[in-house]
């Protein structure tokens, strides 16, 4: 009896482990396909089967009330979104105009309607409300009406030519009915004079 050669053996060990890798395959072929048979026929009762079915149907619910919830949430979101914009751009535009008629300079377009709220216009009306009752009250405000004039009137008196005494006491007068004080020392007067 002759014993196997080690190049023999090699080749025998490997003709035998392909042989059996390629059996191997394709039973997990076979295997594979006999098993996605009887998985299509037990998935309808799988869940019965394993005691889940009441938990999956419980969770089916409340998953679709869930889903619909988040729709109509966004739908409403989405409404009352549209809705806010769509007032403040009518608004915007209205008191743009005023803003242009009275003169306030305010800006009114600048509202973002996911940032900004009701405030956004009400301090802009507050600006503008101040700025028409300062003109007003200047407007009935005696003494700044006049309060220019009497001011080109002092620059006058400075430039007639008079002595400076003169001066001094007819701008004192005015200024003084302007309720301001014009306080020059005595001596600077006595200089003056001599």
């Amino acid at each position: 009896m002759k014993p196997i050669r080690s190049n023999e053996l090699d080749f025998f060990k490997e003709l035998i482990s392909s042989k059996f890798n390629d059996k191997q395959q394709s039973l997990d072929t076979e295997i594979h396909l006999d098993a996605e048979k009887l998985a299509d026929k037990k998935k309808p009762l799988f869940s019965k089967e394993c005691g889940v079915d009441k938990e999956l149907k419980l969770l089916e619910q409340a998953d679709k009330k869930y889903k619909d919830f988040v729709l109509s949430k966004d739908q409403a979101e989405r409404v009352l979104f549209d809705k806010v914009r769509d007032i403040a751009n009518i608004l915007a535009d209205k008191l743009g105009r005023l803003n242009k008629n009275r003169d306030w300079n305010e800006d009114f377009s600048e509202f973002n309607t996911k940032e900004d709220g009701v405030d956004y216009f009400n301090k802009r009306l507050n600006n503008a409300c101040y700025t028409e009752a300062k003109r007003h009250v200047r407007k009935g405000h005696k003494l700044f009406n006049v309060l220019k004039d009497k001011r080109d009137n002092c620059k006058l008196i400075v430039h007639t030519g008079s002595d400076i005494q003169t001066t001094v006491q007819t701008l004192q007068a005015e200024m003084g009915s302007a309720d301001i004080r014009l306080s020059i020392p005595e001596k600077l007067l006595q200089i003056a004079v001599k």
